[in-house]
């Protein structure tokens, strides 16, 4: 018993700090902002993830700003009229070749991502890759050539880029491609209500935004279908689409066999799409809070367990009668199932009073009891030294084995009941 002590007593602090390090990560995983929330940097949301404070400061500049909910709406508006700025706070969302290969971006146009992932820059292309990512937004200062503002909280996602300009410690790249420019910005603080006024957050997110005098704001929180082709010439590339982006070039259907009557859909992006595991079913903070509530229900059962080690006498902290007190001590060993301490209670009782019926020490041992009570050693053994009871059944038929052993002796050696 000593050993099992030392043995919890080396684990439990490890435990306990691995209870406190994991709940800290499941808050934090459920404080994360979740792409999935309509409200997530929506321009029409005055949440504290939203963004209409961005929008609204936006307008009072004079820039339009114009939502569009899929990458189809944005070609259409991006067709109606010159350069524009191209916000996308989910790039896993949106159908990125479409935007910048299938069409290509009229000349002096920007597109902002908002912290996209080495998937959708290696899909693209671009020279550009992530260098690391922070447990949580960084303020820091521009530290580059041409800063576009102040200290700012966007230093999450780290990049390196191979040409262009790097601010913020890595957490703002810049660069041009195929005619238009190209911004990473590594967190989404900067853009965010409850963020907007930290720093220089404001200053940041309005400059980045108003390169042009219109900003289609693409408000996607699902993946986005793929655009269906226009009927009208344009320019084309040859796209290499992102795992999960789906395929579609003009001429081809939008995967629901509603294109050019065939029906047919290549073997990537629908089939995958419509092939879900459970855990995609829900969200993570869905599953952050289930494991949360089990660690709370884990530290309130060890906080609740039954102090480790074998029941010990303690004093009571009054008198009470020798029956109820028999009968309280009863119910507790019963509840623990301590069949073998209960035993050995009426064991020594038993034999305590044996002994001192026979003119014996409290010590003696079971083969002078036995002598001196004239009766076979191996019996008195078996009553007074045998083994613990595996049920309750058991323990009743050991402890009248006692009783009728006491009387026994009580009335051979001693005057007749």
């Amino acid at each position: 018993m000593t050993r099992d002590r030392r043995r919890w007593r080396a684990i439990l602090p490890f435990l306990v700090l691995l209870l406190l390090v994991g709940g800290t990560l499941v808050v934090h995983a459920i404080e994360q902002a979740d792409p999935e929330d309509p409200a997530y940097l929506s321009p029409v949301s005055t949440e504290g993830i939203g963004a209409s404070g961005l929008a609204g400061l936006l307008r009072d500049r004079g820039v339009t700003v114009d939502r569009r909910t899929t990458t189809a709406d944005a070609l259409a508006a991006l067709y109606e009229g010159g350069p524009a700025t191209i916000f996308v706070p989910t790039p896993s969302f949106a159908h990125l070749s479409t935007l910048t290969a299938a069409t290509g971006l009229p000349a002096g146009s920007r597109l902002v991502l908002v912290a996209p992932d080495d998937r959708i820059l290696q899909a693209r292309q671009w020279p550009a890759e992530v260098a690391g990512t922070r447990w949580a937004a960084a303020a820091t200062e521009p530290a580059c050539v041409e800063p576009v503002a102040g200290r700012a909280a966007v230093l999450r996602r780290q990049y390196l880029i191979a040409q262009g300009s790097l601010c913020y410690d890595g957490g703002l790249a810049r660069f041009e491609q195929d005619g238009y420019t190209v911004i990473l910005a590594g967190a989404a603080d900067p853009f965010r209500n409850d963020r907007l006024l930290e720093h220089d957050n404001a200053g940041l997110a309005v400059n980045l935004l108003t390169g042009n005098r219109r900003v289609i704001w693409l408000d996607l929180h699902a993946p986005d279908t793929p655009p269906r082709p226009s009927t009208s010439p344009r320019p084309t590339r040859t796209v290499t689409p992102y795992p999960g982006e789906g395929t579609w070039a003009p001429g081809e259907g939008d995967g629901s066999g509603e294109g050019d009557g065939s029906g047919e859909r290549g073997d990537g992006g629908s089939q995958s799409q419509q092939q879900s595991s459970l855990s995609d079913a829900f969200p993570p903070a869905f599953w952050a809070t289930a494991l949360l509530i089990a660690l709370a229900l884990l530290a309130l059962a060890v906080a609740a367990a039954r102090r480790l080690g074998t029941p010990v006498s303690e004093p009571l902290p009054s008198r009470v009668p020798a029956h109820e007190t028999m009968l309280g001590h009863g119910r507790l060993y019963q509840r623990a199932r301590a069949r073998g301490p209960s035993l050995a209670i009426l064991r020594s009782a038993a034999r305590r009073r044996i002994t001192d019926h026979l003119g014996l020490p409290p010590d003696a041992d079971t083969d002078r009891i036995a002598g001196q009570a004239g009766l076979p050693a191996e019996y008195v053994r078996t009553v007074l030294d045998g083994g613990t009871p595996e049920s309750d059944e058991d323990l009743v038929t050991a402890a009248r084995f006692v009783q009728d052993l006491e009387r026994e002796i009580t009335r051979t050696k001693g005057e007749a009941p």
